[in-house]
Order: structure tokens, then sequence, then C-alpha cells
């Protein structure tokens, strides 16, 4: 099976944020289902300036708002390591069995830019 019978899902470029749009010490994030959404690993490229990134998830019910929901960092158990401080990629290749997930967006500086690119996959 080739990665087109696999991919479920090419987001592509899910979010930019222009140089100094945001100010220093904001927290912000981006969801995106998995489970929830019948997509198993996912992909998240990332170019990133003066902005810390972490992955959380939540299991709770659809019905439960974003903003309400239960997060936990997961980062580590996903990654191998504790957030993203340079521009990267993240591989998460192997099903995981988690619902929605986050990703926490803390800015370090007020010169702060960053873009995503997202793919799911089934």
């Amino acid at each position: 099976m080739g990665l087109s019978d696999k991919v479920g899902k090419i987001d592509g470029e899910a979010l930019t944020v222009a140089n100094g749009d945001l100010g220093n010490a904001d927290t912000s994030y981006t969801y995106f289902n998995l489970a929830g959404e019948d997509y198993r690993s996912f992909s998240v490229a990332f170019t990133i300036t003066a902005t810390t990134l972490t992955l959380e998830a939540s299991n709770d019910a659809s019905t439960v708002a974003d903003a309400s929901a239960t997060w936990t960092d997961v980062t580590t158990a996903l990654t191998g390591s504790a957030n993203a401080t340079a521009s990267g990629m993240w591989i998460v290749n192997t099903e995981i069995p988690i619902r929605r997930i986050r990703i926490k967006r803390l800015t370090t500086n007020a010169t702060n830019a960053l873009k995503l690119f997202l793919v799911r996959t089934r």
C-alpha cells in the first residue's frame, strides 16, 4: 500500500503567524482530530521563530468543546523530546489511540513567527 492509499487528509499549511503578530508570552493552540475522525497517525512540519511547541492530547467525548476538554502533554511520548524550540518536523507514524490533539504555541519574544503544515493518515 503506497502513501496515496494511506493518506486520509493532507491539511497542508494549517497555520501562519507573521513575524510579530503575537506579543511576548502569548499562548495559543491549533487543534486537530485523530481517532475522532478515523485518523491514526500524523506528521506536522513547523517553521518557528521565538516560539515553543508542545503536543497535548484529549480523549474527551466529541461533545466536549476543545476549550473545555482535559488536555495532557504527550510530546515526549509521541516524539521522544520535551518540546520544539527550532524549526523541524514531528512524524508519528504508528497508530495512536488519541481522539484529538492540539499544538500548544508559546511565544518567547515579540519577534515570533510560525508556520504549521499538517498531514493525517488512516
